[in-house]
């Protein structure tokens, strides 16, 4: 039988006293790769062996097999209830299912909608939909409640927010949460392997003209038409074959269908396998077990890989597909750093611009992809103030890590309006990071509407001077209220922290020498804050300024005195 990790026991352990210490659903957060299937085990059958019932609940036929074969593994005798397994057994005390075989048994009052169950497990619990009580989950949550009022929830998940939202609090489903076990610290004890943001050379697809819907996703048709570009695609699998010659397994996150079988042409003959939303039970388990055994190398899909996927060859993850969402994203990632033999790491090639997407969140995952690599390190030379990490002259937030932690600096940000909090946030969010208020309105992009490479020239109404930070380590932050030709209002900011050469290099050719008459006597003092202090008090605002869009969004062109 297997037993746990020291971890493992400790975050079982900690569950089963707060489920004994309060009937309050509980969450188990624990980082994909942490290994919840065999915690699940544990749980149940510490259930199992007390002659108590227990449902568990998972999103796929895939999963119900994983985890049932675990709990089997662990010693226990299940049973599974599973359209797509073609298994219908329920008089065990543990049962495994999928949430639509058990909501349709409900519907039809089946004999396992009259079991009383002690606990119900939900594994993926980040996909129960708490605000639509119409939902699956939410659904049969309410119905086994009723048979059972002293019924347990324990959730277990890896990625404790549905959006931007966290899934534990008073008005969430779950009130507890315990375990807490993060990527990097089984990164750091070696149960996982790092990720590896490998720098690509091909350019890859520009969805910045993809807007989001209502439900957090592109549309299908606008990603179809900016991956139309077939020799791009080739181009980009070309690569990232090359890159694949000494890895094992690489999962091809695409933007649409049509795109897989793209992708898939594009591949070596016999090399890769499609897994979409239509592909059969006993096919994708096939293609899985290939993946397993290392007889392909390349499994093509859109989204159906993002979770229950236990293929620890897979050490490449490529991104030809933009995603709103950080919890796809990491979950995605989260998919090849599984600890297998010979295994040191896993590479993430993203073509399709995620990493810059997400750059603004403190994940461990998106931590690790906004430091420096050797390659561009050399571009890294503005000092933060707050904790000296070196970052880009286009850096809108220090991507130093301290304790675990994302630096709080901001270079350029916006502030919360709700006054009871006042956190900053990036100039481009729409939401407050830490409260969730609205910071942008909905209707910005009208303010001013811009392709990349066309300038315009808009009118500086007002310009704010300002100097931050201590003598040591200050900032200098510029802020200019300009109107466009349509008397819409907008902010453009510049910033600069002129601690190293390189640093006070930029600050003076970008700035002084313009802002400045006397900017030759003030090129030596760049670097003393009451020089310049003293100087910031002087500069000229321009009255004009020709506006651009970057990848880094919109920056200053030229500016008129």
């Amino acid at each position: 039988m297997k037993t746990l990790r020291p971890y493992q026991e400790k975050a079982v352990n900690e569950a089963w006293a707060m489920l004994k210490k309060s009937s309050a659903p509980v969450l188990f957060e624990m980082s994909v790769g942490g290994g919840k299937s065999i915690c699940i085990s544990s749980v149940l059958k510490t259930i199992e062996d007390a002659g108590k019932t227990a449902l568990c609940l998972v999103s796929s036929s895939e999963l119900v097999r994983n985890n049932s074969q675990e709990f089997i593994e662990f010693g226990g005798v299940p049973s599974v209830f599973c359209a797509s397994l073609n298994e219908k057994s329920h008089d065990k005390n543990i049962v495994f299912a999928t949430p639509q075989s058990v909501i349709n048994a409900v519907k039809s009052n089946h004999p396992l909608a009259q079991r009383k169950f002690n606990l119900i497990v939900v594994d993926e619990c980040h996909q129960i939909n708490s605000h639509n009580h119409r939902s699956i989950f939410m659904r049969i949550l309410r119905h086994y409640k009723a048979h059972y009022k002293d019924m347990r929830l324990l959730g277990f998940t890896g990625t404790p927010f549905r959006g931007e939202e966290s899934i534990v609090g008073e008005e969430a489903v779950f009130k507890s949460h315990v375990a807490n076990i993060s990527t990097s610290y089984l990164i750091e004890h070696n149960y996982l392997v790092p990720p590896v943001f490998v720098t690509t050379e091909t350019e890859g697809f520009d969805f910045s003209k993809c807007k989001p819907q209502n439900t957090g996703e592109f549309k299908g048709s606008d990603l179809q038409k900016v991956v139309d570009n077939k020799r791009l695609t080739w181009d980009i699998l070309q690569e990232v074959d090359v890159f694949m010659q000494k890895r094992n397994v690489c999962i091809v996150f695409c933007s649409t269908k049509s795109h897989c079988y793209e992708a898939f042409s594009a591949l070596p003959k016999g090399s890769a396998r499609i897994i979409l939303g239509d592909t059969k039970s006993d096919e994708r388990h096939k293609i899985l077990t290939l993946a397993r055994n290392k007889e392909i190398k390349y499994l093509v899909s859109v989204n159906c890989l993002l979770v229950g996927v236990n293929v620890p060859a897979i050490d490449c993850i490529a991104w030809l597909r933009p995603t709103s969402s950080l919890l796809l994203y990491i979950q995605g990632i989260g998919r090849g750093l599984r600890l297998n033999d010979g295994k040191q790491d896993c590479w993430v090639l993203d073509y399709a611009g995620n990493t810059s997407r997400f750059q603004d969140f403190d994940d461990p995952i998106i931590n690790e992809a906004v430091q420096p690599d050797e390659e561009s390190v050399k571009d890294y030379v503005i000092v933060c103030p707050a904790c000296a990490q070196l970052n880009t002259d286009t850096a809108r937030r220090c991507v130093g890590v301290t304790n675990d932690k994302r630096c709080d600096y901001y270079f350029e940000f916006r502030e919360c309006p709700n006054t009871s909090c006042n956190a900053q946030n990036d100039i481009a969010a729409r939401q407050c990071r830490l409260c969730e208020a609205e910071i942008i309105d909905p209707n910005a992009k009208l303010k001013i509407t811009l392709t990349k490479s066309e300038v315009r020239t808009v009118l500086v109404k007002e310009a704010t001077f300002a100097i931050s930070g201590s003598p040591e380590r200050f900032r200098v932050n510029i802020e200019y209220k300009c109107m466009n030709e349509y008397g819409k209002m907008m902010v453009v900011y510049e910033g600069y922290t002129p601690i190293s050469p390189q640093a006070r290099n930029i600050f003076y050719a970008k700035f002084v020498r313009q802002h400045c008459q006397e900017s030759s006597s003030y090129y030596p003092h760049l670097g003393n804050y009451y020089k310049v202090k003293e100087m910031m008090d002087r500069v000229i605002a321009p009255t004009h300024l020709h506006l651009t869009v970057t990848d880094d969004g919109i920056k200053i062109k030229k500016k008129i005195f």
